[in-house]
């Protein structure tokens, strides 16, 4: 079975009418950690995109305590092959990555971790040199694949995160989320007075003047 079958399989299951409920409680969830879904923000195409990628990867399940590919890994009856296909969907790399080289291999570095990863059969379209975005990187039978999801950041915002995981190694923190988070929602808020200086717009978030 080829990867994409393999994602579209748990999408089929959990992003369904029966998990409408479920969806919608995730929603609420996203939304209060700065992921803005209102139709009228630019890119609210790829914050969707990223909300189901986390719902599906990251957030447990109501009732079950699991999230779907845990969930779907314990009660699924798969071959041996499938079984370790999703075992490794466990354990995703999620981050916002800079693209080092787009060609017929992707070059991506981890802005917060400043791990490098390298990734075949992708399409060098999909990409450019230079590129900042949040994805969540999958390995599937010893190889990287991008989960396919994606939310682009424009150059202006590079050096805050740039500066921020700076601080954030020193720090040496552990989990990066919030500090992805609040890029996220900074991208939505400068999208929304984008006449203003992106500086500007993050100091008045941190300020509580923006939310």
């Amino acid at each position: 079975m080829e990867f994409q079958n393999h994602i579209d399989r748990l999408k089929k299951i959990f992003i369904s009418e029966s998990c409408a409920d479920e969806i919608k409680k995730a929603k609420q969830e996203f939304i209060a950690l700065g992921g803005d879904l209102s139709k009228e923000i630019e890119g609210d195409s790829e914050l969707l995109e990223i909300f189901f990628d986390w719902y599906l990867f990251e957030r447990p399940l109501s009732l079950e305590g699991l999230t779907p590919v845990e969930l779907f890994l314990k009660t699924a009856e798969i071959s041996e092959d499938d079984r370790q296909v999703y075992l490794d969907f466990t354990k995703p790399i999620h981050s916002i990555f800079i693209v080092k080289k787009a060609s017929a291999e992707i070059k991506l570095q981890d802005i917060f971790t400043k791990n490098k990863y390298a990734l075949l059969n992708i399409s060098s379209t999909l990409l450019e040199k230079g590129d900042v975005a949040e994805t969540r990187i999958l390995s599937f039978k010893q190889e990287y694949r991008f989960s396919g999801a994606f939310f682009f950041y424009p150059h202006n915002i590079y050096p805050i995160i740039k500066a921020k995981a700076k601080e954030a190694r020193k720090k040496r923190m552990k989990d990066f989320s919030p500090l992805i988070c609040k890029f996220r929602q900074l991208k939505t808020m400068w999208s929304r007075c984008s006449n203003m200086d992106i500086e500007k717009v993050y100091k008045l978030m941190e300020e509580g003047l923006l939310v």
